[in-house]
């Protein structure tokens, strides 16, 4: 790829794609240093060096820059997660840890600064990124979760009436259920109770055979 655009005072050339890293990386250490989403794209494009206008041009609102952000994080954690499946032909075993390995991971030791940040109760704006982000954060789990997926449905290990679209769409809504006020703070082995019977229950037939 070309690089398009200089980059601030540096005029150090840059492509799209560490354009927007860098965006990411000053968004990141913003909402650490505050504690929570409350960021304004002003402070963002301070802290990355560049003008609101080269900001803009890569994510025209706080909504889009905070999706970029959350998509990057779940693309890398996505990997590592399915990288190191113990069972993975199991989908009674693999989709309990599809739900539950981020789920723990926001408040597990030692604490990620951006994921307490991201998630603190004061942080209202994630909430409707994530519900505005459902559509790409739907097709990064496809592409993660997919080769799964076909390899159980191939053996008969998931109910036919799902799809896997709709499927890994039950996986993010029941994560999200989980970090929300109600079962955030709740006992790793109750949300591990409630993944297993209303979850895993609804998509594997004959679990454990």
């Amino acid at each position: 790829m070309e690089p398009s655009r200089r980059w601030g005072d540096d005029r150090a050339i840059l492509d799209d794609d560490e354009a927007r890293a860098r965006l990411l990386d000053a968004a990141a250490r913003c909402i650490v240093r505050r504690g929570d989403t409350a960021i304004r794209m002003a402070e963002v494009s301070d802290e990355a060096g560049v003008s609101r206008s080269t900001l803009y041009r890569y994510f025209p609102g706080r909504d889009d820059l905070l999706l970029g952000l959350i998509l990057r994080r779940i693309d890398t954690a996505l990997a590592n997660l399915v990288a190191g499946l113990p069972h993975p032909e199991r989908p009674d075993r693999c989709l309990p840890e599809m739900v539950l390995v981020p789920v723990f991971s926001v408040d597990q030791e030692p604490v990620d600064p951006l994921n307490q940040a991201l998630f603190a109760g004061g942080s209202s704006a994630l909430a409707t990124v994530l519900e505005l982000g459902s559509e790409p954060i739907a097709a990064v789990l496809l592409r993660h979760y997919g080769p799964l997926l076909a390899r159980w449905r191939q053996a008969g290990r998931l109910y036919d009436d799902v799809d896997d679209r709709s499927l890994v769409e039950w996986l993010h809504t029941t994560t999200l259920f989980l970090l929300g006020p109600s079962w955030r703070h709740r006992t790793p082995a109750d949300k591990r109770r409630f993944v297993d019977r209303f979850l895993v229950r609804a998509l594997v037939p004959q679990i454990g055979q």
